[in-house]
C-alpha cells in the first residue's frame, strides 16, 4: 500500500510501523456537564453500533439531560442504521420533551445525510451554539431551534 493513500476499508486505520490494516475499535464517550450531555461516537455507526449510542442517549436523558447533543466528528462511518438512529433520536426529544443536536460530522459524512434528504431537518449545531453550549453556565440549557 502507498503511504500516502488513505485505507479503503470503511473505519480502518492504518499503523504506522507499516503493518496491516485493521479496523478502529469502536467506542462512545459520554459526558454530561450539569443538564448538557455530549455522546461522542468514535468509529463506524452502524447497524452493529447504534445499540450502543441508543443506549447512552437513554440513559442521559433519564438522568435528566435536557439537550443531548451526538458528537458525530469521531465518527468514521455512518449507515442507514446510524441515519434511523438520528431520526428516531429527534422525534424522542419533541415527544418525550427534551433537546436534541447533532454536531457536524465530517464533510465526508454529512453526506449521507445530505443524499437522504435529512439534513435540512435535522438540528445541526453552529460553531457558536457549540461554543455557547459547552460554556455555558451552570449547565443552563437556552432552546437552541
Amino acid at each position: 500500500m502507498v503511504a500516502n493513500q488513505a485505507p479503503l476499508r470503511r473505519g480502518a486505520q492504518r499503523q504506522t510501523d507499516g503493518g496491516t490494516v485493521r479496523p478502529a475499535a469502536f467506542r462512545v464517550a459520554t459526558r454530561m456537564d450539569g443538564r448538557v450531555a455530549r455522546i461522542c461516537p468514535l468509529g463506524d455507526v452502524d447497524a452493529g453500533t447504534v445499540e450502543r449510542i441508543r443506549e447512552q442517549i437513554e440513559r442521559c436523558t433519564a438522568a435528566g439531560a435536557e439537550l443531548v447533543a451526538l458528537d458525530l466528528r469521531g465518527a468514521t462511518f455512518v449507515d442507514s442504521a446510524g441515519v434511523h438512529l438520528v431520526l428516531a433520536a429527534d422525534a424522542a426529544s419533541r415527544a418525550d420533551g427534551w433537546e436534541f443536536r447533532l454536531i457536524d460530522a465530517p464533510a465526508r459524512l454529512q453526506r449521507v445525510f445530505d443524499l437522504t434528504g435529512c439534513r435540512a431537518r435535522l438540528p445541526f449545531l453552529t460553531s457558536a451554539q457549540l461554543a455557547a453550549l459547552l460554556t455555558a453556565p451552570d449547565g443552563h440549557v437556552e432552546p437552541l431551534g
